[in-house]
């Protein structure tokens, strides 16, 4: 059994409510073994990696029944433990002011008959711009919170608060519909806390906007085509009879309000391309941009929007048409605000690269409700030990100095690094233990290593 650092320790307890006091044993074994696993993360290599100091009976058919159980059968639900993580990510990061959420969904890749909410969904990472890639597996509605760290050069970090699966058929409520639900549950557990939405261009939608609620400011992707129009209502003429107008005039599309800007040739009036100074994807960038007030009838009815058109003078990224419900918002802001997204995909291919989320076989409707957002649990609480004590350790500084180029501190396979050398130096006391536990810990690794294979 592997030991559990007082650093982590420290930032697991916060969890336990969340469980009964068997079930929380049980996650703190899972833990751990989901840590140190250095294979195929299915949940009989996590068990078997959690309690390395003997090896499984295969013989015995249901010698796994707890780790299944904690996840099939047992008592705690997955808003309950997000609700436990979303007060851990709070009070341990001290997240003060408007929080950013960011809203994505992921396809991790599943197949069997028998396996319970099992659908065929695009594939973004196989899909390009002229063909639509689909692929079996299970299509995950994700919430997460966004942070940017003080006082570092750290790029902006997603960590994982709520994930609900959204299943197939036309009868099965759609992404957006499914992320409106997951922020309503957000919205319940903090009804004093203002919030940043900020989502792609799929979740600008009527089943998510409409009745959004006001401590909510929207920052999202519109179409180029959209159709608005002018806020402003038109006066009326005397003696005009019929209904009174809604709306002003039709104005150009984001597309096409780029073009009019193009066509611009004085440096007076509406239409001009502004130059901003932002911070996105990394770089400090000077891109140009087009802001206009409008409504969007088809999705958010009458309430008016701001609509901002970027575009790269260098020619690196294409034209962006984004939009935010705050009227009063800066280009600048907006433009970071979306630029802030990407994180959300990095969590992803995290999740799926270093934490192997896709790794686990499981069937019941329970389990695979339950797995994925435990596993997405487990990687926020990695991220929030590795920022309130992790990095201070003496194995962070040891990996520090052996990074390569490409390599970053900030990333989830350099924190899981330092969990796993911090672990093992607990564990590992050569010049204190007795011969007979040296020979148990030596045992020990060789079914580590076994089980790597």
């Amino acid at each position: 059994m592997w030991p559990m650092i007082p650093s982590l320790d420290a930032v697991v307890q916060a969890l336990a409510p969340a469980f009964s006091q068997p079930s929380f044993h049980t996650h703190c074994h899972c833990l751990l073994g989901w840590v140190m696993c250095l294979g195929r993360h299915r949940l009989c290599r996590v068990a078997d990696t959690a309690q390395p100091q003997s090896l499984r009976d295969h013989s015995q058919r249901h010698g796994l029944d707890t780790t299944y159980n904690f996840f099939a059968r047992s008592g705690w639900t997955v808003s309950g433990l997000a609700y436990r993580v979303a007060v851990l990510l709070l009070t341990r990061l001290r997240l003060t002011g408007v929080l950013t959420l960011l809203v994505d969904d992921t396809l991790a890749h599943k197949r069997g008959k028998q396996v319970w909410g099992l659908g065929w969904f695009r594939d973004a990472v196989a899909s390009t711009r002229q063909r639509t890639a689909t692929a079996s597996g299970h299509n995950w509605v994700v919430v997460a919170i966004a942070i940017c760290l003080p006082g570092t050069n750290a790029p902006i970090l997603a960590l994982p608060l709520l994930a609900r699966l959204h299943r197939p058929g036309k009868a099965q409520p759609s992404c957006p519909q499914v992320a409106g639900a997951l922020l309503a549950e957000v919205l319940a557990w903090f009804p004093s806390r203002r919030f940043t939405l900020v989502a792609d261009g799929a979740y600008a939608s009527k089943a998510l906007l409409a009745g959004l609620d006001e401590r909510v400011t929207f920052v999202g992707r519109l179409r180029g085509d959209a159709a608005v129009y002018d806020p402003r209502l038109p006066k009326p003429k005397k003696g005009q009879r019929g209904r009174k107008a809604q709306k002003g005039p039709r104005l150009p599309s984001p597309k096409a309000a780029a073009a009019k800007a193009d066509r611009k040739r004085s440096a007076t009036g509406d239409w001009l391309w502004q130059e901003v100074a932002v911070t996105a994807y990394g770089e400090e960038r000077v891109l140009r941009a087009v802001a206009y007030q409008a409504v969007w009838p088809r999705v958010l009815g009458l309430r008016p929007v701001r609509v901002v058109v970027v575009r790269d003078p260098q020619g690196k990224l294409d034209d962006a048409y984004l939009f935010t419900t705050d009227l009063h918002a800066s280009v600048a802001w907006v433009i970071t605000q979306f630029a802030w997204r990407w994180s959300i995909e990095v969590l992803f291919r995290a999740s799926k690269q270093v934490l192997d989320i896709e790794g686990p076989q499981h069937y019941s409707q329970a389990a695979v409700e339950k797995v994925a957002p435990w596993v997405w649990s487990l990687q926020s609480v990695v991220i929030v030990w590795y920022l309130t004590a992790g990095r201070e350790l003496p194995e962070a500084e040891e990996l520090r100095k052996v990074m390569g180029e490409w390599d970053s501190e900030w990333s989830l396979r350099h924190m899981i690094a330092v969990l796993r050398r911090a672990t093992l130096n607990a564990l590992i006391k050569p010049k204190s233990a007795e011969p007979t536990e040296l020979l148990k810990l030596v045992e020990a690794l060789k079914n580590c290593v076994n089980l790597a294979v």
